[in-house]
């Protein structure tokens, strides 16, 4: 909304936005909780347009193989969003609440998080996606056997990394708010630094001044 902050909620809101911005609803981070196909949501018009409609259940290589939910139009903002080295859907369902049943169930079997340390060290070895799709398919509930994907192909993603720090810490902007050192690499959220990473999705709702130096 604009207003300034001393501090964010969830990703840059304030708290009178986090507490009724659809953009902050449960269900944003816990699809299964969804209740937009029965009326009930913070912005019922906002709803229509991003719970009740195609949504992707899908895997992902980041600091392992994980699963993960995402709207049509997400696709491949969220998987370069997260780091991920390689993705493939798995799932093609018609609104929000049925990805995240999904995930809920494919969650026991294999992570729903990444562990970022090891994302940006890139140290991760390589996954079969064809046999870990047919293996997580046999988990999709019956019930929702028929938004099963077998023909999507996996997708590659590249990222500009020169070097990372052997020891990695994430910088604080809140403790020290100014630094100089050499940017080399992004990563996902995360910029590199020679002996720091800022995870930039953190700062949402900040105003940050780069200055580059020849």
């Amino acid at each position: 909304c604009g207003i300034k902050i001393n501090k964010t909620f969830m990703q840059g809101f304030c708290y009178p936005c986090f507490i009724k911005s659809p953009r902050t609803s449960e269900c944003i981070f816990k699809p299964h909780l969804c209740r937009a196909h029965e009326g009930e949501a913070r912005d019922m018009e906002w709803s229509e347009k991003y719970c009740l409609s195609e949504q992707f259940v899908y895997l992902s290589l980041t600091s392992g193989i994980k699963v993960g939910v995402t709207r049509a139009t997400q696709i491949p903002t969220r998987w370069i969003d997260q780091g991920a080295v390689k993705a493939l859907i798995i799932a093609k369902v018609p609104r929000r609440i049925l990805s995240g049943q999904i995930e809920v169930v494919l969650a026991t079997k294999i992570s729903d998080k990444t562990n970022w340390r090891k994302m940006l060290l890139g140290n991760i070895g390589d996954v079969d996606f064809s046999t870990m799709r047919e293996k997580m398919i046999q988990y999709i509930p019956k019930d929702l056997g028929q938004y099963a994907l077998y023909e999507e192909e996996v997708q590659s993603f590249s990222y500009p990394v020169q070097s990372v720090p052997s020891k990695i810490s994430s910088h604080n902007l809140d403790k020290e708010g100014e630094f100089t050192e050499k940017l080399t690499g992004i990563k996902g959220q995360y910029l590199i630094f020679e002996n720091r990473v800022i995870n930039l999705r953190k700062y949402s709702g900040y105003h940050i001044e780069f200055v580059f130096e020849e």
